[in-house]
């Protein structure tokens, strides 16, 4: 695999960290609403933000996906 390549799958391979910190800060949001809250309704700009972590995550988490099979790919045309 070429030395190029092989930098870029570590750096893409390294977004599971940041991934885990923003599926922290999502349990953490939700921990919160439940634990302060009666209920989601009762803070829905919270709710909101939960939301929005869940969907940059999976955006992410797609996007990591789609770049390691790329670099697979990659590797076996060379």
């Amino acid at each position: 695999m070429d030395t190029d390549l092989q930098k870029y799958k570590k750096q893409v391979e390294l977004f599971t960290d940041d991934l885990q910190a923003l599926g922290d800060l999502d349990r953490s949001l939700a921990a919160f609403l439940v634990d302060e809250t009666e209920c989601f309704d009762d803070c829905p700009e919270i709710d909101k933000a939960r939301q929005l972590v869940q969907e940059a995550y999976q955006i992410i988490l797609d996007y990591q996906t789609v770049q390691l099979l790329w670099v697979e790919e990659s590797s076996k045309d060379e």
